[in-house]
Parts: C-alpha cells; sequence; structure tokens
C-alpha cells in the first residue's frame, strides 16, 4: 500500500493514539484536530493536495460558529428521528459541507465514532451523503464509511482506512 496522508478529527484524541501512531509508523502522513474548525483549517489549508482521506468523529463536544448552518439540517433531523434532545456537534456538519463540495474539493472523508447511530441519513433529499437510498433507509442501512472506532485496532486500521479510501475512488463520488 502506498503512503496515504490522513486528518483524523476527534475531541478525543487520546483515545485514538494508537491507530494514529501505527499509521505514522507504517509511514502514513496523520494530521490531527480536536475541532471541526481547526480541521477545516487545515483541509483549506491542503486544497492543493487533499487529504486522501479525512476521518470525522460523529459527536464532538464543541460547537462551531462556522458549521452552524450545517449543525441546524442535523439538529433538526435527529428531534424529528427521535434522537436529540442535547444536541451535540456532530462532525457530519463538516461531512455535510465536504459531500457538497465534494467535485470542487476532491476531498474523500470518513466517519469514526462509538456511536454509529448518530449519524443522520438523507440530510439532503436531492443529494443523499454517500448517494444513500430511500429503500436502504427503511432497513436502517448504515454506510460501510462509518467506521467504529472501537474496532479500529493497530493491525486493522491502515486496511479499514484504505478501504474507505477505495469506496470513494471506486464510487464516481468525485467526478
Amino acid at each position: 500500500m502506498k503512503p496515504m496522508k490522513y486528518l483524523i478529527i476527534d475531541d478525543q484524541l487520546e483515545h485514538i493514539k494508537l491507530p494514529v501512531r501505527t499509521l505514522r509508523e507504517a509511514g502514513h502522513e496523520v494530521k490531527t484536530a480536536r475541532h471541526l474548525d481547526d480541521g477545516w483549517r487545515l483541509i483549506q489549508h491542503e486544497r492543493e493536495h487533499p487529504f486522501d482521506l479525512v476521518t470525522l468523529d460523529l459527536a464532538l463536544d464543541r460547537r462551531s460558529q462556522e458549521f452552524a448552518e450545517e449543525q441546524q439540517i442535523i439538529w433538526g433531523t435527529s428531534k424529528i428521528s427521535g434522537q436529540g434532545n442535547d444536541p451535540y456537534t456532530s462532525g457530519q456538519a463538516l461531512g455535510l459541507r465536504l459531500w457538497r463540495r465534494r467535485r470542487k474539493m476532491q476531498q474523500c472523508y470518513c466517519y469514526i465514532t462509538q456511536h454509529r447511530d448518530y449519524w443522520m441519513a438523507q440530510l439532503d433529499e436531492e443529494d443523499p451523503e454517500f448517494e444513500q437510498k430511500a429503500s436502504e433507509l427503511r432497513l436502517k442501512w448504515i454506510p460501510e464509511l462509518i467506521l467504529d472506532k472501537s474496532g479500529l485496532r493497530a493491525n486493522n486500521v491502515a486496511e479499514k482506512l484504505e478501504t474507505a479510501w477505495k469506496i470513494w475512488n471506486n464510487s464516481g463520488w468525485l467526478d
């Protein structure tokens, strides 16, 4: 596998120290950010040479004014679906922005989380994230691009992230 360039956005970086160290020891470039704002700045800074993959935690503790519009869409959906009394900041706010700008920015991403059910499906019915179909929604389908953080181990993290990158490259979503 060729060396990859990753950005991991997670407010609890101490919980992913081992996977990050493993990736670096394997020759991959890994940058980290604790907050969406910091991650967005890194993505903007690296725009000429985008990350191969950005990983976004779905549950972050710090709110971001930069992503207020996207976060409102998520909060509205989560309240409708019965998932939200205490709105957290979701990495999906940045995911939604990246999805809407995917062709222009050419930036692949996935989610890492211990709360897979925090991912909100079909936030944009006309252009649903990861092209999720309504029939898959009824089956409570969760895309392969939402990785279980507790399942990321030294012996599988590179493979799981490469798989997410391959899904993007085989999907045609950036074309």
